[in-house]
């Protein structure tokens, strides 16, 4: 019986994300209200209750839940080899934002895909500038600082272009490109 509950719970919980999604495409998040989650996710209040308190606690355990997930990405590489895999790694996030390609473009034209890619960044962005900084000519910590700031916005931009289908490319072609980009900027400092 628990590992049906827990299936039900997984699968309520996906349910109330998925409209989530759907509804901040729709309209502002301000307005989105437990009321319509309920009514597009197709579920009771009984269940969104069991599982959050309002709206906002569901883009929190999004923006948490998929923080974790991209940074297990980053984890599993090792800090040092990230810059020497950079191309590796960003395939391997658009493959798995490519699972569910529609969800996450609903997100992305919210300000939630948005909101923990830049958490991602944050989180690593001290340890990023350190190997930047370490690799530079110049030891500039400014330059270091832009050179990452411009990488790392340039980088987001890009995959939210792919997830928006401006750019049309499977995850790999992506990877390839953004990689490039990435190698043909350290050219100037490493």
């Amino acid at each position: 019986m628990a590992k049906a509950e827990y299936r039900s719970s997984i699968r309520s919980k996906n349910l109330i994300k998925k409209a989530v999604a759907k509804l901040i495409h729709e309209k502002e998040i301000s307005k989105i209200t437990v009321s319509d989650i309920i009514r597009e996710a197709d579920i009771s209040r009984g269940t969104f209750y069991a599982h959050y308190s309002d709206v906002s606690s569901v883009l929190e355990h999004i923006e948490n839940e998929e923080l974790k997930i991209l940074m297990e990405y980053v984890d599993r590489f090792g800090f040092e080899n990230i810059i020497s895999n950079i191309t590796l790694l960003i395939e391997q996030i658009c493959e798995y934002l490519d699972r569910d390609k529609e969800y996450y473009r609903m997100l992305a034209q919210s300000n939630v895909l948005n909101n923990f890619l830049w958490r991602l960044v944050e989180v690593y962005y001290d340890r990023l500038l350190e190997i930047v900084y370490s690799q530079q000519k110049t030891q500039n910590k400014d330059e270091a600082n832009a050179y990452l700031v411009y990488i790392t916005s340039g980088a987001k931009q890009v995959i939210l272009s792919w997830l928006d289908d401006g750019i049309q490319a499977t995850p790999k072609e992506i990877a390839s490109i953004v990689g490039s980009l990435v190698k043909l900027n350290m050219q100037f400092y490493v």
